[in-house]
């Protein structure tokens, strides 16, 4: 029986002697941070194939073998990764009119929902549901009170979100708003 199929003892010398030469070996090939990962990688396949060899040869072998199929898989992800990266930075984010619109319109609701939070209860409410559409009249038949009541309550509420919001964020307002007849 070969010394190479009796266990982890050998396996053990075999990685004391080999880890520091590897180390060098894959940075020869890569950045020094992941220099400890791969080495560490090759080593498991050398572990899991342990049994299979039949002297240190073949173990060497596969070790440098692994070793250098590892680092080129790297490089090859790493030109990859690079390349997507690039792609993506050329792509100007802030020149895009649609993702601008998006964002300055949910932006836009976030403030505003952050307002009518402050609001009374009721108030909040008529002006929630006149943020779905919903007519004056529509909004009095929903809650139970006269028109002349929403009317009243939405204008205080107008007045209380003109002072709670800027003067930019009250002209987006009003055009998310639509119509501001009160």
């Amino acid at each position: 029986m070969n010394m190479f199929k009796t266990g982890n003892t050998e396996f053990k010398v075999f990685f004391e002697s080999f880890f520091i030469p590897i180390c060098r070996f894959i940075g020869k090939y890569t950045e020094e941070k992941e220099v400890v990962d791969i080495a560490q990688e090759v080593f498991v396949k050398v572990y899991e194939k342990w049994k299979e060899f039949d002297s240190s040869e073949n173990a060497r072998a596969f070790l440098y073998t692994s070793a250098r199929n590892l680092c080129l898989d790297f490089i090859k992800h790493k030109k990859a990764e690079s390349h997507y990266l690039s792609e993506f930075a050329r792509q100007d984010i802030a020149a895009d009119p649609v993702f601008l619109k998006e964002v300055t319109r949910q932006e836009t609701f976030r403030i505003l929902h952050a307002a009518i939070d402050c609001l009374p209860p009721q108030s909040r409410q008529i002006i929630q549901l006149c943020m779905e559409g919903l007519s004056n009249a529509e909004v009095g038949e929903k809650l139970g009170i006269s028109v002349n009541t929403v009317k009243t309550l939405k204008k205080n509420a107008y007045f209380t979100l003109r002072r709670l919001l800027s003067k930019e964020y009250l002209v987006l307002l009003l055009i998310l708003l639509g119509d501001f007849q009160v």
